[in-house]
């Protein structure tokens, strides 16, 4: 495997509704797939790392929903929930989402993860799509950065340990 394989996540904005997530695994592309889609790898590194994950319902076909609570230690709840549009094993997953927590609710937003491997190393790009302008900067912008980049490194070694 080559040695300079990018560990950092790279966040682009590809058009006004839109933002985009990529980072690079030492891993063939099924890996990290199963890895992001089913249960007993999901609640290993899926949400912030001091939230417990009580909740990790998944039924991976097209027209399938999910369903993820994270709970806080003071008992507080957030929860993903969607319904998949575009199952591709092992190259792309495509789902509707919405983020609840007390006191806030989002409109529905699109995800759309590609798997691209090559020489064992898999690019994974999620884009994430908005209805508006307004709430793909209020994600953007809530911190998602902080929140993903240490999931993905322990995506990483959950992928690590599956070979």
């Amino acid at each position: 495997m080559d040695a300079r394989v990018d560990k950092t996540l790279k966040i682009t904005t590809p058009s006004d509704f839109e933002f985009a997530m990529t980072r690079q695994f030492d891993a063939p592309r099924r890996f990290v797939f199963d890895a992001m889609t089913k249960p007993e790898f999901l609640v290993r590194w899926l949400g912030c790392e001091t939230l417990a994950m009580p909740v990790c319902e998944v039924d991976l076909r097209v027209g399938g929903a999910y369903r993820f609570v994270f709970r806080s230690s003071e008992g507080i709840e957030h929860e993903l929930t969607g319904t998949y549009r575009e199952v591709v094993r092992p190259e792309r997953l495509a789902f509707g989402e919405t983020f609840s927590m007390p006191g806030f609710t989002s409109d529905e937003y699109l995800v759309i993860s590609t798997f691209v491997e090559e020489a064992g190393t898999t690019t994974l790009t999620t884009t994430i799509r908005h209805p508006t302008k307004e709430a793909r900067d209020g994600h953007l912008n809530s911190g998602i950065d902080k929140g993903v980049a240490p999931a993905y490194d322990r995506l990483a070694e959950v992928v690590a340990e599956m070979g």
